[in-house]
């Protein structure tokens, strides 16, 4: 039986063509071939790599042959460029030449960090493209082969482009592409001094002595900095090998730290176009005065207008000091009151999501403990950071939570304050973690005085509806709710605002929530003390609720889902059939809105409990 074929990998596939006389058992890439798979991959504004590439194999030559797909550039080349330059005596402007050193370094750093040397670097492998910028282009045989050892690129004139040492010893790929660049530079210098052939014969005499670029230095140095002067001079040193009293041949990056060549890189860095681009078509002018008089948001607006103008974003920082000063020198307090401007709509990607923003917000509120205005305007924060997962968690573990809590209870006579922590809690506790710690810093009881303290507060009694629903769903603070009289303050609170929608809808699924897990709950829905003491039946209020809200869908589900708990508790239907709550809500309900699956849920199944005792016959339907 005939051994099965091995698959050809996917590179195989690609460099195989289909009369290659080698078959996919025997044929492996080669480091060429890698090296050519690398280049593919480039992906700088100011590289061009190549589309693709294929294998040919010629039969009459016994040779395989590589072949590039590049992109095409009808302005020409560098070479070109200084061709025209040369033919008129016409002097490049330097400004011009910083535009083009800083666009091939930039390109240079990314190859060099790709551990991908061009080592065929000259003008005629610079495109130019249709906006004007440079291309670094023509990864070919050299790129790929490795000159240097093969000696592709060592023709008459190409020659002065390897550095002066690399007959001699092994030359760094790196180090060499930083020759070529100081090259490219002469001959960008000279175009009114030599002509092609010239230029040459000087790179030529330059190779092989270094005295000859300080004579021609002396001409340059009419027309071109000092700072390019010296730029030059680095990049041309000559080092024979490594016993030669020069320091060895710097590389791109050790050259970017010089400040000239880091303006050039810094002027022509993809953003910094951008920048530039954004300045030209900006609504504001940077001469616009600053509008002080007209309020926080306002100054927001035209920092994003200006924020491509260094001047105007730094003054208007100065004016929110200033701010900072006049309301007590307090910047932790001005810092969260933008913020909390600026997170309004925006991405939970943004960076005012990251834990490090998170950091400083509950540094600020653990630091200023005292501050009734930070503390409002950072838990403010915290609440709206919260409606992310992953910002929750992190508000969390750099006690947030904790901070949260203790601002309700320092400052619970805040109405303000306290309705903007109990609706971050109600937020935070979603997350597990976050619950355990809510629970351990006694979130129960401190939610609940500030209920009792602020009884007459709708915001306040809304949030803190919110935040023990939430709390009653971890099993350790089932005890501390009847401790703290939860189930009464519930109770006190719809009846205090009973037209009050939301407060109605959030007591009753709290209420709902405590019956659930605590039968002891149920029988104080139904009889229990107020926070004045006063006797106070639950249910006869809920009735009361329900009538005036009846046509509203999310307070007939949450008072439904109620009766359900407190029917599912036998001992207590003939209270339940007494105060007649089946045929006077849940019939009545049943009828009204049948087509609502989440109301009738809750209701069937009450009147199913009811249903059970034989003594609400009534409620049939």
């Amino acid at each position: 039986m005939p051994r099965e074929r091995p698959k050809c990998t996917k590179f195989e596939k690609i460099l195989r063509p289909a009369h290659h006389p080698f078959s996919c058992d025997t044929y492996r890439l080669e480091p060429t071939e890698l090296a050519a798979l690398e280049l593919q991959d480039l992906n700088h504004p100011y590289i061009s790599g190549f589309k693709e590439f294929f294998v040919t194999w010629d039969k009459e030559n016994s040779s395989m042959f590589i072949c590039f797909v590049m992109d095409y550039f009808p302005d020409g080349n560098l070479e070109q460029v200084i061709e025209k330059n040369r033919a008129t005596k016409t002097r490049i402007k330097e400004q011009t030449i910083k535009d083009w050193l800083g666009q091939i370094v930039g390109a240079l750093l990314y190859l060099h960090d790709e551990n991908v040397a061009h080592r065929d670097l000259r003008p005629t492998n610079i495109y130019i493209k249709e906006d004007g910028k440079l291309c670094l282009g023509d990864f070919g045989v050299a790129t790929v082969m490795g000159d240097a050892m093969t000696c592709t690129r060592a023709t008459s004139g190409l020659l002065n482009y390897l550095p002066p040492e690399a007959p001699h010893t092994q030359t760094n790929e790196q180090c060499s592409d930083v020759w070529a660049l100081g090259c490219v530079l002469f001959e960008a210098v000279t175009t009114t001094m030599l002509d092609a052939a010239q230029c040459d014969q000087k790179l030529a005499e330059i190779r092989e002595d270094p005295g000859v670029l300080e004579v021609v230095f002396e001409d340059i140095a009419q027309y071109y900095s000092g700072e390019l002067i010296t730029v030059m001079r680095k990049m041309l040193r000559r080092n024979l090998d490594s016993r030669s009293t020069d320091k060895p041949r710097e590389t791109i990056k050790e050259l970017q730290c010089c400040d000239y060549i880091k303006s050039c890189v810094e002027l022509t860095l993809p953003s910094q176009v951008e920048k530039r681009v954004r300045q030209k078509s900006a609504k504001c002018h940077p001469k616009q005065q600053i509008p002080k008089d007209q309020g926080v948001m306002t100054v927001l607006e035209y920092m994003a207008n200006m924020v491509d103008f260094e001047s105007a974003v730094q003054q208007s920082l100065e004016y929110f000091l200033e701010m900072a000063k006049e309301e007590g020198g307090n910047i932790q307090l001005l810092g969260c009151k933008l913020y909390n401007h600026l997170v309004v709509g925006i991405e939970q990607t943004d960076v005012l999501y990251s834990r490090e923003i998170i950091a400083v917000i509950t540094e600020a509120m653990g630091t200023h403990p005292a501050s009734v205005e930070l503390q409002k305007a950072a838990a403010a924060l915290l609440k709206a950071l919260s409606n992310s997962d992953r910002a929750a968690a992190d508000i969390g573990s750099l006690d947030g939570v904790k901070y949260v809590l203790e601002a309700l209870e320092e400052h619970r006579s805040e109405p303000e304050l306290c309705a903007i922590c109990c609706t971050a809690l109600w937020n935070l506790t979603v997350n597990e973690q976050n619950m355990r710690l809510a629970t351990a810093n006694r979130g129960v009881s401190r939610v609940c005085e500030a209920l009792k303290v602020h009884m007459n507060s709708p915001d306040v009694v809304e949030a803190a509806s919110a935040a023990l629903l939430s709390l009653s769903l971890e099993d350790k603070n089932i005890k501390c709710t009847g401790e703290v009289n939860a189930v009464g303050l519930l109770v006190c609170a719809v009846n205090t605002h009973i037209k009050n929608p939301k407060v109605v809808k959030n007591a009753c699924l709290a209420l709902a929530s405590l019956v659930e897990a605590d039968e002891e709950s149920s029988y104080r829905v139904l009889t229990n003390h107020g926070p004045d003491g006063k006797h106070i039946a639950g249910v006869p209020i809920i009735i009361k609720a329900y009538e005036l809200h009846k046509d509203n869908a999310e307070v007939v589900e949450s008072i439904v889902t109620l009766f359900m708990e407190l029917t599912e508790k036998d001992d207590l239907h003939h209270e339940m059939h007494h105060l007649k709550v089946g045929p006077m809500i849940l019939k009545e309900v049943f009828r009204r809105y049948k087509e609502n699956p989440d109301i009738m849920e809750p209701c069937e199944k009450a009147i199913e409990n009811l249903m059970k005792t034989g003594l609400a016959q009534d409620v049939q339907m």
